[in-house]
């Protein structure tokens, strides 16, 4: 549904113009965190020992996704990839049954679907494989999480750091990354030679790129950046479930 979804998306700001659109976007998004708001006033219990920890996550992927809009998004449209991934990573929880697992367990979807956005589906649009959007895509699990958190739902026993699938999960991947790209395998800028080059420009993005459709200035992340940025987002998502450990 990808394509669909974005001619209609391209159709409507047409109709409206990117101004009025990105409005529109912004205040269908508060909406619907008034929505999960007042689900968690209704529903929250009221011994919840999970609380405290939700609330700063919670305010911390606030706080992250604000920034992200300002410095990172060329239309608030983009705000769509954490409304699609708090679906999937609800989906997923019973099959984690832990809040971090969960949220880990979605990645391999995430880096999976903007393969398949810049390599098939706009190889003719897409110069960068666009790392903006799994932070994004994150932040929407992450919100899922924190929701789940605060309406009681509670997640299996966690084992010592150590001895998580998810921890070796993300350690496996990153070792790949960082050994496809000493190999040549994959290319952070412009290499007819690599399986997968992560910005088709020869050198490294200005901190600014500018979208002429929209005119507005955004912010491109260099691929180590991104790699990097990504690595202590999920550092930090583990500690959801960190009041939870057992020796087991």
């Amino acid at each position: 549904m990808h394509h669909p979804l974005v001619l209609l998306s391209v159709h409507v700001e047409q109709l409206l113009g990117i101004g009025h659109y990105d409005t529109v976007v912004a205040v269908i998004f508060v909406f619907l965190l008034a929505i999960g708001a007042r689900l968690i006033v209704r529903k929250m219990p009221a011994q919840n020992e999970q609380r405290g920890t939700a609330y700063f996550y919670g305010f911390v992927t606030l706080v992250l996704l604000a920034t992200h809009a300002q410095f990172m998004f060329d239309s608030n449209i983009e705000v769509i990839h954490a409304l699609e991934f708090t679906w999937l990573v609800f989906l997923l929880f019973p099959l984690a049954n832990r809040y971090s697992a969960a949220i880990c367990l979605t990645l391999p979807f995430m880096l999976l679907d903007e393969w398949y956005q810049y390599i098939l589906l706009y190889p003719e649009f897409n110069d960068y494989f666009d790392l903006n959007d799994i932070l994004m895509d994150t932040y929407g699990c992450g919100l899922m999480m924190v929701l789940l958190m605060l309406l009681g739902v509670k997640n299996k026993p966690l084992p010592r750091f150590w001895k998580r699938t998810e921890v070796y999960g993300l350690a496996v991947l990153l070792l790949l990354i960082l050994f496809g790209a000493a190999s040549g395998f994959i290319s952070a800028y412009a290499n007819d030679a690599a399986w997968l080059v992560m910005n088709e420009r020869s050198t490294a993005e200005p901190f600014w790129r500018f979208h002429v459709a929209h005119q507005r200035f955004y912010h491109v992340m260099a691929p180590q950046e991104g790699l990097a940025a990504i690595t202590l987002l999920y550092l930090f998502y583990l500690g959801m479930d960190q009041k939870r450990a057992v020796s087991a």
